[in-house]
């Protein structure tokens, strides 16, 4: 039988197929992103990780067995800790503080996800919840890998430090470790709430997406006046 893992990653396939195919990937893949760019994504992440990592600690207080607390607790540990420090390691020699007052808001897109996710993890069922945050742990891991798998980056290559970190085997451990969790919820799980923890990983699977496409355009809040 496929587990829930699987199933979810195959469900959505044409969106990752699609964040591959996006300008912004292809252009961080070669190294031709422009910089602004990459910067404007780095700092809207910056953001977009202290929800991320709020979900994930709500959900490490709803789990009922202690090897879900340890996993989601370090996951967000992990999430703010390593992740911060590539954000400020990029950022801070810019002249871009993520943590100053008047740092860039964060993009209408990140706002969405990041509410859709604290959603997740505190109104849904525990199984839904998880499922929402997965997408944030397997598209980077697979984007990743996608990287290498096209083309080694080279030492002088401007984003390397950032594909180096996703197409860690360690992340990838992290991330069949969060799907093994998921997969023995599911199995566990009635038809209706497996459907809507698809559901969950869809949405959060296109938020994904949207993500990277608001970096590349420069969402912005509309202003008024």
């Amino acid at each position: 039988m496929t587990s829930f893992s699987e199933q979810a990653w195959q469900t959505v396939g044409d969106w990752f197929t699609a964040i591959t195919a996006h300008p912004f990937l292809t252009g961080l893949a070669d190294g031709t992103l422009p910089e602004p760019v990459f910067a404007r994504y780095l700092l809207d992440d910056a953001h977009y990780l202290k929800g991320y990592s709020a979900a994930l600690a709500a959900l490490s207080s709803r789990a009922t067995d202690p090897d879900g607390r340890l996993l989601l607790a370090r996951s967000a540990a992990g999430s703010v800790e390593g992740e911060r420090q590539l954000h400020r390691g990029y950022l801070i020699p810019r002249g871009i503080d993520p943590d100053a007052p008047d740092a860039a808001e964060p993009s209408p897109t990140c706002v969405g996800y990041v509410e859709s996710l604290r959603a997740a993890a505190a109104l849904d069922s525990f199984a839904v919840g998880l499922a929402a945050v997965l997408p944030c742990f397997r598209v980077y891991a697979e984007v990743g890998a996608w990287i290498v798998a096209q083309r080694k980056p080279t030492a002088d290559h401007p984003y390397r430090g950032w594909i180096d970190t996703y197409a860690d085997p360690d992340f990838a451990e992290v991330v069949r470790s969060a799907e093994d969790y998921a997969d023995r919820l599911a199995a566990a799980a009635g038809r209706p709430e497996r459907a809507a923890m698809l559901a969950a990983y869809t949405r959060s699977t296109r938020f994904e997406w949207m993500f990277w496409d608001a970096a590349w355009r420069g969402e912005r809040w509309p202003e008024v006046g």
